[in-house]
């Protein structure tokens, strides 16, 4: 039984791993429709990067209505599940009101996360937003950052 379930599993990797590589190929030659249906059920099922390509496509309208509050629906789900441009995505997004009421504190969150995460674009956004932000705020954000982190630590 145990033996296969195994098999199983390993026969189901593969075809997992092809279905998301033919997304992004499909994203790459703008065949949305072919992306969409590869990636969306890979998406539903906890798959990281795929759920920040479906919010890619909603957040710019390659392929589905834009739509930025489908965008951040997306981004929260990879950016939980450790996508660093998820992650940087939804802080962006936070900061410029779009998808959702604009909230300095909430994106700088999601900025110092990424950033956490080696995100490049994280640690740039921590820069530009910091100046727009009182000290008692940029506070508010590195407690939420790290109870998040502390919360969130991969094991």
């Amino acid at each position: 039984m145990i033996l296969a379930i195994l098999i199983s599993i390993m026969i189901a990797r593969p075809a997992y791993a092809n279905d998301f590589q033919e997304g992004l190929d499909a994203i790459h030659a703008t065949n949305y429709k072919k992306a969409l249906g590869k990636l969306l059920p890979l998406a539903e099922s906890g798959h990281a990067a795929a759920q920040y390509n479906i919010g890619v496509m909603h957040e710019w309208g390659n392929g589905v209505p834009q739509d930025n509050s489908q965008a951040l629906k997306w981004y929260k789900r990879s950016a939980e599940l450790f996508h660093k441009d998820a992650q940087n995505n939804l802080g962006a997004l936070y900061s410029k009101g779009e998808g959702t009421e604009q909230n300095f504190v909430e994106a700088l969150k999601w900025f110092l996360i990424s950033a956490e995460n080696r995100s490049e674009g994280g640690q740039k956004n921590i820069r530009i937003l910091e100046k727009r932000m009182n000290y008692e705020k940029i506070s508010q954000a590195q407690k939420l950052a790290n109870d998040w982190m502390r919360s969130h630590r991969k094991k």
